[in-house]
C-alpha cells in the first residue's frame, strides 16, 4: 500500500457504519452482507444502525453518493483540465490506479456496483463523465477506436492491475506500475 491514510477513516457513528459496510460490501457483496453483519462489526445493535439509515439500500446509496462525488471531483479537477486526449488518458489512468491503491474498499465497491458504466440518465456519474470525454475525442477524430472500447480498456486494465496487486502477485513498486500502465494505455489507444 502507499502508506496514505484512507479518506474513509472517520469517527462519527454514521461514518463508522459506512466504513464497515463498505468493507463488507466490497468483500462479500451486497446480498452477502446483512445489517446484522454490519452491526456486529461496528459493535452496535441493529436498531442503532436504523437510527442512522432506514435500510441496507440506504447505506449503499450513501456510499455510492460519497464515492462517486470523490471520484467525479478527481476526474473534473485532474483529468478534464488536461489539454488533449492523450494527456487526459494518462491522467485518468493515474487517478483511477491511485484511487484504487489508496482506497481499495471503495474501489472494490465501485467495481462490484459497476458504477463506471452508464446508469440511467445520470450524466454526473464518473463513468458517464469518462465516456463523455472519450465520445468528444472520438467526434473530434482524436480517438480512432470507439469510446466504449476505450472505456473498457482503461477501466479493465486498472481493475486487473489492482486485483493482481491486491493478491500480491505483483511486487513492482506502485509508482512504476502506474507509470507503465499510463504508457501502455496511451500506446493502446493512440498507437504511439
Amino acid at each position: 500500500m502507499s502508506g496514505k491514510k484512507s479518506t474513509w477513516e472517520l469517527t462519527p457513528t454514521k461514518e463508522k457504519i459506512s466504513l464497515v459496510a463498505l468493507k463488507l460490501f466490497s468483500k462479500k457483496g451486497f446480498k452477502g452482507t446483512t445489517v446484522k453483519d454490519i452491526a456486529r462489526r461496528v459493535g452496535i445493535t441493529e436498531g442503532a444502525i436504523y437510527r442512522h439509515f432506514t435500510s441496507k439500500e440506504e447505506i449503499v446509496k450513501y456510499l455510492l453518493s460519497r464515492i462517486t462525488k470523490d471520484m467525479k471531483g478527481l476526474i473534473e479537477k485532474e483529468v478534464l483540465k488536461e489539454g488533449n486526449i492523450r494527456a487526459q488518458v494518462s491522467k485518468l489512468v493515474e487517478i483511477l490506479a491511485n484511487f484504487a491503491f489508496d482506497n481499495p474498499d471503495a474501489f472494490r465497491f465501485l467495481t462490484v456496483y459497476h458504477i463506471l458504466k452508464q446508469n440511467g440518465n445520470n450524466s454526473k456519474l464518473p463513468g458517464n463523465i469518462i465516456m463523455g470525454m472519450f465520445k468528444n475525442a472520438y467526434m473530434r477524430g482524436e480517438l480512432k477506436i470507439s469510446p466504449e472500447v476505450a472505456l473498457s480498456l482503461i477501466i479493465g486494465s486498472v481493475e486487473r492491475l489492482f486485483i493482481l496487486w491486491e493478491l500480491g502477485i505483483i511486487d513492482t513498486p506502485r509508482k512504476k506500475l502506474v507509470e507503465e500502465l499510463k504508457e501502455a494505455a496511451v500506446k493502446a489507444l493512440f498507437g504511439c
